[in-house]
């Protein structure tokens, strides 16, 4: 019998092992990047002390009409960045997608498509909102409720229904949530009702914004590039629409909290603080991109899961925003939900496609 020549196979297993490495640094510095937007968004509406000694931010109110605002700004920028720039360095025939939808045939499509985009504005908005009024790594941890409203919404539309491991994990998750709350009093001069009610109302908008995501790309098979540029031009339109109606009809220019109001002599700090927002938001998905084409989604999704802890971290790190040892322990509970929520999913749908 000859003997087998494991060389030939080394540099194979190195080049499999090198790109597994850097998919996972690529999925992890997304999740930072990702985080790091929450923290810029909580300059943008609360007034901080970065690094405890330099006092920035707070150049206007976390009302829904500066939300709104910050949103259409933000979207001005990263419309054209990935129209432009970016999306057709990911995926060349962008446009060419674009203008197929246009077609009768594709208008089912293209509804579901803007139908993601209006759920992810609302969810914006929302989660724009609970930023400016509690701290970003409680914010984000009640917003991954999201997960289990997914897995509540496949079992009512498409007949998923959780096994009893998922049912665990759901529990599990809403008790991290639960200990990562604070005390109200604990809040000085924030709203505690209204930033904990629109970080959970930002995960359940969120939700939806996923399963129609999930409808376009398994039933329709469309890439998301092009997907991902419709859904910020529908947010960019819904904001913008939002803003005119409500600063310049006069039956909603009653409503002041849903009218945006500036100070004069901080437009400028506030375009310069919404662009880096901008730019920190197209770098998490171009980082996230390239690192579910080297490690799958499957993995990236867990890995995400990261997010509340890093957002924390780096409110703490920039911030100085302080948790209690009960908060730490529920944001905690709510990553390894989430990661073990994913894992599992991720290996019921492995199982069903090998039985197919």
């Amino acid at each position: 019998m000859s003997k087998v020549d494991y060389s030939k196979f080394c540099p194979l297993l190195q080049r499999q092992f090198s790109n597994q490495g850097k998919g996972v640094m690529l999925v992890l510095l997304a999740s930072v990047m990702l985080s790091l937007q929450n923290v810029v968004a909580r300059v943008i509406l609360s007034e901080q002390y970065l690094f405890g000694h330099f006092r920035v931010g707070g150049w206007i109110a976390p009302t829904l009409g500066n939300s709104l605002l910050v949103l259409v700004m933000r979207m001005l920028l990263m419309v054209p960045l990935l129209a432009f720039f970016v999306g057709p360095q990911l995926y060349p025939p962008l446009w060419l997608d674009l203008m197929q939808l246009i077609q009768v045939k594709q208008r089912g499509l293209l509804s579901r498509i803007i139908g993601s985009g209006l759920f992810l504005f609302v969810s914006q908005c929302f989660m724009y909102i609970a930023i400016g009024n509690i701290p970003a790594g409680i914010a984000i941890t009640v917003f991954f409720i999201y997960p289990t409203v997914i897995m509540l919404l496949s079992w009512l539309l498409f007949g998923e229904r959780p096994t009893c491991v998922l049912g665990l994990g759901m529990l599990v998750l809403y008790l991290g949530c639960f200990l990562s709350i604070p005390a109200p009093e604990s809040l000085k001069s924030a709203n505690f009702l209204l930033g904990v009610g629109t970080a959970m109302a930002a995960g359940i908008a969120f939700s939806f914004n996923v399963i129609l995501t999930q409808i376009c790309s398994q039933k329709f098979n469309f890439h998301p590039v092009p997907f991902s540029l419709i859904n910020i031009l529908t947010t960019l339109v819904l904001s913008g629409f939002s803003i005119a109606v409500f600063n310049y009809v006069p039956f909603f220019k009653l409503l002041k909290i849903a009218r945006f109001s500036v100070e004069p002599s901080v437009w400028l700090s506030l375009w310069s603080s919404v662009l880096v927002l901008a730019l920190v938001t197209v770098a998490g998905y171009l980082l996230n991109n390239y690192g579910i084409f080297l490690v799958g989604a499957s993995l990236s999704s867990i890995i995400g899961s990261t997010g509340p802890i890093f957002t924390s971290t780096l409110a703490w790190l920039f911030l100085g925003e302080s948790l209690g040892s009960h908060q730490i322990v529920g944001m905690l509970i709510v990553s390894l939900s989430v990661a073990a929520i994913s894992f599992h999913k991720n290996k019921l749908q492995a199982i069903k496609n090998n039985s197919t």
